[in-house]
């Protein structure tokens, strides 16, 4: 799900640490969700994409996994003491801010009540993560990022384009529960 052609020259200094919350619930009938927000347009960085819960690393945070649920209260209003930390996939570096994001994973017990942050996120909406595996939800197009033409791939999930760096961690997620789940317990992948 990375774009191509990525381009992106290497940077003398280091990447500054952030973290995301890859947030998981149950529904009422027991089917997991994905949490994912749309950033606000009149955001600095990244406004008006979709995205994870999540952001920089405040000198105060202890680790990068109370930076994930600083940024998820922050955001979206969910308490840090309702989310239980499952783990975490690799970091995944941004080269467009110069961010290396390590992706944690978090389970909400019950159906979160959103509260958004107006100044940061214009939408909160989740997707079944029986989905994710799904190839009518992937798509590609063409975009012209820093005037470069690239291949970007992206999900299409809720009406919303999710692409770039959540998209790649979306990948992610989808190529590690292909490992761990039987062939049979996938989902019809039409």
């Amino acid at each position: 799900m990375a774009p191509v052609p990525r381009g992106w020259k290497k940077r003398p200094d280091p990447p500054r640490p952030a973290a995301v919350m890859i947030l998981i619930y149950a529904d009422a009938l027991g089917a997991l969700h994905l949490v994912l927000t749309l950033r606000q347009r009149s955001l600095r960085g990244h406004s008006g994409q979709v995205s994870f819960p999540g952001g920089r690393r405040d000198r105060q945070d202890p680790s990068l996994h109370e930076t994930a649920l600083r940024e998820t209260r922050e955001e979206i209003g969910i308490c840090e003491s309702a989310i239980t930390i499952l783990g975490q996939l690799p970091p995944l570096y941004i080269p467009a801010s110069h961010f290396e994001v390590l992706p944690v994973i978090g389970l909400f017990e019950g159906q979160p009540v959103f509260a958004p942050n107006p100044a940061e996120v214009a939408e909160v909406f989740s997707f079944a993560l029986d989905d994710l595996p799904r190839e009518r939800f992937k798509c590609v197009e063409n975009r012209r990022v820093r005037g470069v033409d690239v291949r970007a791939p992206y999900y299409a999930v809720a009406g919303h384009k999710v692409w770039g760096a959540t998209a790649m961690l979306l990948s992610e997620l989808e190529c590690r529960l292909r490992i761990v789940m039987r062939a049979d317990a996938l989902p019809d992948l039409e």
